[in-house]
């Protein structure tokens, strides 16, 4: 469903989180940055960006995050009233108050977490969040090779389980449908080109129940369908299809791109590659004048 090259200035890019509604769309950066516009669409084709705007987070205390330890946020979703982000390697869960997905002004609170997380971010990362649609919190660790054949993650924040290990693969994204399944993204890279991306569906019984679970893989993509470091992700039912946007973390090397891909899943069952090309698409995106 089409797919873009965003750009622009020094310091634009590193996108690790992302939610839509509709056209509008709110990227959170690991860089202290969110990101908010509007997709142009064309019979549900991605063909553009427009609206775009550019804003520092804030800290707990109001302050202008302008570090990048503390500006690190690997994941977003929504959580009541507000927006959710999480910090990498503190483990620290921010809620932002937001009206839909424009953030309002004022710091964000920070929500209690179990040590267990907080230890497991340290040593792992804390890298995608998904909301049920009860209200529970997913949290998912990055699950590098050293934590054995299962990657690490909790429910509500204390609760453990873990998700099969797949080769070479890793969590970075993730988001849950109204039914209550819940979309994980996956990558591996294996130096150089050799870079994939996967979205596994993970089933609403074995969430709930907060067991090991595992799911079938509905998009299975490589170097060659024209993707990045994809790392965010967001799902939406729309006509009893579920309308996938991704997009990557450049990790604001010269080498990579940003890239927001869009993608239809009619059929929940495993499915060959589709191959989505972001080709020339380029959207230009300007950043705030202290930037820096």
């Amino acid at each position: 469903m089409g797919g873009l090259v965003l750009n622009g200035p020094h310091g634009f890019g590193g996108f690790s989180g992302l939610l839509t509604e509709g056209e509008r769309f709110l990227a959170v950066s690991d860089t202290g940055f969110w990101l908010t516009g509007r997709m142009l669409l064309d019979g549900g084709r991605l063909t553009g960006v427009a609206d775009t705007d550019i804003v520092r987070r804030v800290d707990l205390a109001g302050r202008p995050i302008t570090d990048k330890e503390t500006g690190d946020a690997e994941a977003l979703t929504r959580h009541g009233d507000g927006i959710l982000a999480a910090q990498e390697h503190s483990g620290d869960l921010l809620l932002y108050p937001a009206d839909g997905l424009a953030i309002r002004p004022g710091p964000p609170r920070r929500l209690p977490a179990a040590s267990a997380l907080r230890l497991g971010a340290r040593s792992n990362g804390l890298e995608a969040l998904a909301t049920l649609p009860d209200g529970t919190v997913l949290i998912f660790l990055e699950g590098k090779a050293k934590t054995g054949p299962s990657i690490p993650a909790f429910r509500d924040p204390g609760v453990p389980f873990r998700v099969p290990r797949h080769g070479d693969w890793s969590i970075t994204g993730a988001d849950a449908l109204p039914g209550g399944d819940v979309l994980i993204v996956e990558r591996r890279y294996g130096g150089g080109l050799d870079v994939g991306l996967r979205v596994r569906r993970l089933g609403a019984d074995a969430v709930r129940a907060g067991r090991d679970v595992d799911g079938p893989v509905l998009l299975d993509a490589d170097f060659s369908a024209e993707i990045d470091n994809m790392e965010a992700i967001s799902a939406e039912v729309v006509d009893g299809e579920i309308l996938l946007t991704l997009m990557s973390d450049d990790n604001l090397s010269f080498l990579q791109r940003t890239l927001m891909l869009r993608f239809r899943v009619s059929d929940p069952r495993p499915r060959p590659k589709p191959l989505v090309r972001a080709g020339e698409n380029r959207v230009h995106v300007g950043m705030p004048k202290d930037a820096g």
